[in-house]
């Protein structure tokens, strides 16, 4: 569906470590890393998007660190390893961005904050909520609101229905035979594709049904976002498969951005190309 990332190594650099955040709003499975040398510079939180996890992530943090930041990736609410209600309430993009906002908050606040797809929603959201706690904000791979593609529309809710009436290992299974008939499909190696099962079905189900249909239902806020006063910064891969690349542009058009597009990345920079996507990331975050 050009939204799903999936993770190259599941190796963690040197540095790059699992540890829980606590925060007013509950606690958060995260990988982290901190310079090695020196006081950080501040924070970069990470935000995942519509399957995903921090270890989609991995790569990035590490080379963040390694500029000088202190680096969060998190897993959201009912999101891999970060538990979750059952409740399909608990997760509109209200209470996701709410979230957000405590994760900064927990990190001592002015978080540089980046969403990847469905997470730039939910990072927006957060900003919305409250922008005093947010230095900047990138959409990294994401959109102005649900997909318009009829195609990616009707696969989502033939998701969401299976969420809602099947076992989520079923769930799984039937989406992989399907993504499997995709042209350029890759099957991917044996420890990889334990990974990505183990993550999609450790997903709460009622989490998982939720934020599907929030791609399929989100306004578009970009307008207000462009309103909050924090800094925006719109940045996707050149191969970017998930929301159309003229609608990305738009979107940075209404926030008054110029776009960046990332050489030789599809919908998952911070693994196709982790090292370019830190240094977009770093001059964006000292270009004051």
């Amino acid at each position: 569906m050009g939204v799903v990332s999936t993770p190259r190594t599941l190796t963690l650099p040197d540095g790059v470590v699992p540890a829980i955040l606590d925060t007013e709003r509950g606690r958060f499975a995260t990988l982290q890393a901190v310079p090695d040398i020196g006081t950080p510079l501040g924070t970069v939180l990470l935000v995942p998007g519509w399957t995903g996890s921090k270890e989609d992530f991995t790569p990035l943090v590490h080379h963040l660190a390694r500029y000088g930041w202190r680096t969060v990736a998190v897993d959201q609410r009912g999101q891999h390893e970060t538990p979750g209600p059952d409740d399909p309430a608990a997760y509109t993009l209200a209470e996701l961005g709410a979230d957000v906002v405590a994760m900064s908050v927990a990190l001592g606040g002015y978080s540089q904050l980046v969403g990847h797809s469905f997470g730039g929603l939910v990072a927006r959201e957060g900003v919305l909520i409250d922008p005093s706690v947010f230095s900047t904000i990138t959409l990294l791979c994401s959109g102005p609101g649900a997909f318009d593609d009829e195609a990616k529309v009707q696969g989502l809710k033939m998701l969401a229905f299976g969420l809602d009436n099947l076992p989520i290992e079923q769930v799984y299974d039937l989406k992989l035979d399907h993504d499997s008939l995709e042209p350029g499909y890759v099957v991917p190696p044996a420890d990889i594709a334990a990974f990505l099962r183990k993550r999609f079905t450790s997903n709460v189900p009622a989490s998982l049904a939720a934020i599907t249909r929030r791609l399929i239902d989100s306004d578009d806020r970009t307008t207000m976002l462009a309103e909050s006063g924090v800094r925006a910064q719109v940045l996707y891969g050149d191969a970017d498969d998930g929301w159309p690349i003229s609608v990305q542009d738009a979107m940075a058009d209404v926030l008054g951005v110029r776009p960046q597009a990332i050489e030789g990345a599809g919908h998952s920079p911070a693994i196709d190309q982790p090292a370019a996507t830190a240094r977009l990331l770093v001059d964006f975050f000292h270009d004051r």
